[in-house]
């Protein structure tokens, strides 16, 4: 059987730089699933009704959570650390939880199926809705006809697979197409494909210093070689860079480059993504899809030749506060550099460099 928890978490600003947080929830479970469903949405609509001027939608959750957020920090001694609003969860929703693991999800988890969560980006929200009508086919659970076709824009694709996708489920007030979809990456995410750098001597100058604290270099973007396909460790290892250059001191990634300073292009890449376009949109998803808050404004990246072969350089400078790299369903992550190579800090260690660079 599965039940539904209505939960919320709010931020109220108090006029300083202190806050608070507003949080409340409520289960609905009886022997029609379908039925909590329905007494868990009026519930949740009942609530957004007030917090949000009698509107239902996203942007007023957002808008509602955005203007009552504020700046959030943690105290720790005499010590207060600023930290990123997505780190203590905030939204509203409903949230699906079942009494056993069926299929991804599992036993007494909660999984948001309707409203927002700051940590939570909509294709998962979109995956736990189709995981849901599943678990009602295979139950042969009476759905009362609340189902709607949702169309939303898979940014995680492997070549061969579609990357729109338009899925029956159970209903939902959110339309996904609407307010995440390729048309909109260019407004969002500008691809950025001019040269970095006009004398390719320089490149050839950079490259021999070999990996360094603030020089890094990475085969592919995804594409691992010795198992001739994408990887998602390959993925985050790139991310997993970029974050740990924000949080020390920047640095320069250089990807189709491998470890011993050998030129290798981007061929591997273009394989599974077609071309250059799909190249660089596929990164700006990964940067708008796996940091806790915006990253864009540190990095400046572009396609640049040598060798005859085509890299792409990333420059990320130095963040003014912690950045959380959060990829896919994984938790939050802290990366800093040591030497030449990028290292996860735990929370005790993460919460000690936060107080050490940006507040000693």
């Amino acid at each position: 059987m599965i039940r539904y928890n209505v939960k919320a978490r709010l931020a109220k600003d108090l006029g300083t730089d202190e806050f608070t947080l507003e949080e409340f929830e409520k289960e609905f479970c009886n022997d029609s699933p379908i039925q909590s469903r329905k007494e868990a949405y009026d519930y949740y609509t009942s609530v957004i009704d007030i917090i949000g001027e009698g509107a239902n939608d996203i942007d007023s959750i957002l808008k509602h959570i955005r203007n009552k957020g504020g700046s959030k920090s943690i105290k720790l001694g005499t010590n207060i650390i600023k930290i990123p609003s997505n780190t203590e969860n905030l939204g509203i929703g409903i949230y699906l939880i079942s009494d056993k693991n069926e299929g991804i999800f599992k036993k007494d988890q909660e999984y948001l199926i309707i409203g927002y969560n700051e940590s939570i980006n909509y294709l998962t929200i979109a995956r736990n809705l189709e995981e849901e009508i599943s678990i009602y086919k295979k139950q042969k659970w009476e759905t009362q006809d609340w189902t709607i076709n949702i169309k939303y824009y898979n940014y995680q694709f492997n070549e061969g697979d579609e990357y729109i996708i338009e899925p029956n489920v159970l209903w939902t007030p959110f339309d996904f197409w609407e307010h995440h979809n390729p048309t909109l990456a260019e407004d969002d995410f500008p691809i950025k494909t001019e040269p970095i750098i006009e004398d390719h001597s320089v490149l050839h100058e950079v490259i021999k210093q070999g990996e360094n604290r603030n020089l890094e270099f990475k085969s592919t973007l995804r594409y691992c070689i010795k198992k001739k396909l994408p990887q998602d460790f390959i993925e985050k290892s790139i991310l997993k860079t970029i974050t740990a250059f924000a949080n020390t001191g920047g640095g320069t990634l250089l990807i189709g480059v491998d470890d011993n300073g050998k030129v290798l292009g981007l061929d591997n890449d273009y394989k599974t993504l077609k071309n250059k376009d799909k190249f660089s949109q596929h990164f700006d998803n990964l940067l708008k899809s796996s940091f806790t808050e915006p990253i864009d404004a540190l990095l400046n990246f572009g396609f640049e030749e040598i060798n005859s072969q085509e890299v792409f350089m990333v420059i990320v400078d130095s963040s003014s506060k912690p950045r959380f790299l959060k990829y896919k369903n994984e938790g939050k992550e802290f990366y800093i550099r040591r030497a030449a190579s990028s290292h996860s800090l735990d929370i005790e260690e993460s919460y000690q460099y936060i107080i050490d660079k940006w507040h000693a």
